[in-house]
């Protein structure tokens, strides 16, 4: 993805003009304040280059960020309680460095207040969704298998009962075709996988999805599934939404894939599916509880787990910087911003 079709994705929202208001009553303000965390000069210079007329103040913390707040009328990170409430009558916008807010929804200044926030919805996609078929090839080809024959320094033979399986032909169902979930159902067709996907938001359905459902059909479209991704916000609506009731509705022998938060999941109910054989492998960037316990059946199932890292990669850090970029300079313009969370939907 490009930098022109990154941003032109992630200036879609339908809540931009919702925002226009509120930052345009920031610029009336005099020279606006943005708080930023430490980062390098070279990042810093570039910022302070694509909206000179913005004031960044650098903050070596929180206490430095409370102090600083009531004069300020942005904040890049350091969004916490106490800087909140500390700039609750001079912060107009709040930039979140990552895509998911969850954690951010029990900050009343913030939720019912003002305040604009925005998030990093799309900036770590590929990377995420590479991750996501990267558990799915693992499984079908059982690359875990070969790796610790690899390990014994042996010639590994395939593993009795296993299946090497194709791509091709399989039917993927995607919860949630946000940012992320876009981006692995895009992954999923080129290797001739059908795609099936349910989402909130999001109207048209993309060429390289077969069906697109409201969350709804979540429950009428599971049985139809060889493999499940999870690629849905946090939420009350989708905390542990897949459950006993949701295992005992796949095929026996889906694959489980999570890559947005562990508590989407109820994991006992996991760990009970896959002793029955109903989810016969499980990929997960994220656990419910995280980090996972030493000794947690998790471990000694056929599980592929991974320390919450599927975002990481360099394109990430610069998609996240592009975007914090142009939102800095749409703030000072009085512009509509990128990326504005729903509050009270919550992401």
């Amino acid at each position: 993805m490009n930098r022109r079709s990154f941003l032109a994705a992630a200036s879609a929202s339908p809540a931009l003009a919702a925002a226009s208001g509120a930052v345009a009553s920031a610029k009336g303000e005099g020279r606006l304040k943005v708080l930023v965390p430490r980062m390098g000069a070279e990042e810093l210079s570039d910022l302070q280059a694509a909206a000179p007329e913005v004031e960044l103040v650098v903050c070596q913390g929180e206490d430095e960020a409370v102090a600083r707040a009531g004069e300020a009328q942005g904040v890049y990170g350091l969004i916490t309680p106490r800087v909140v409430k500390a700039g609750a009558g001079s912060l107009r916008w709040a930039q979140n460095p990552s895509a998911g807010v969850e954690h951010l929804m029990g900050i009343a200044e913030l939720v019912d207040g003002p305040i604009v926030l925005t998030n990093m919805q799309r900036a770590y996609a590929p990377e995420i969704a590479d991750q996501a078929l990267a558990y799915l090839l693992a499984f079908t080809r059982d690359i875990p298998h070969f790796l610790q024959s690899n390990a014994e320094r042996r010639w590994g033979s395939r593993r009795k009962g296993a299946v090497l399986d194709e791509l091709a032909g399989k039917t993927m169902l995607i919860v949630g075709l946000g940012g992320i979930g876009s981006e692995i159902a895009r992954r999923a067709y080129g290797f001739g996988v059908r795609v099936l996907a349910t989402d909130p938001k999001v109207l048209e359905r993309p060429l390289f999805v077969e069906e697109l459902h409201r969350p709804d059909k979540f429950h009428e479209l599971l049985p139809r599934a060889d493999v499940v991704a999870s690629a849905v916000p946090l939420t009350p609506a989708s905390t542990r939404m897949i459950g006993a009731k949701e295992f005992g509705l796949m095929k026996p022998g889906v694959v489980l894939i999570n890559v947005s938060r562990g508590k989407v999941v109820d994991t006992d109910a996991l760990v009970a599916a896959l002793d029955s054989g109903k989810v016969s492998a499980a990929g997960l960037d994220v656990t419910d509880p995280e980090p996972l316990p030493d000794g947690h059946p998790l471990w000694s199932r056929n599980v592929i787990i991974t320390p919450h890292t599927a975002g990481q990669s360099p394109g990430g850090d610069r998609r996240r910087h592009e975007v914090f970029r142009e939102n800095l300079r749409r703030f000072a313009a009085g512009q509509a911003l990128l990326n504005v969370v729903d509050k009270k939907a919550g992401y």
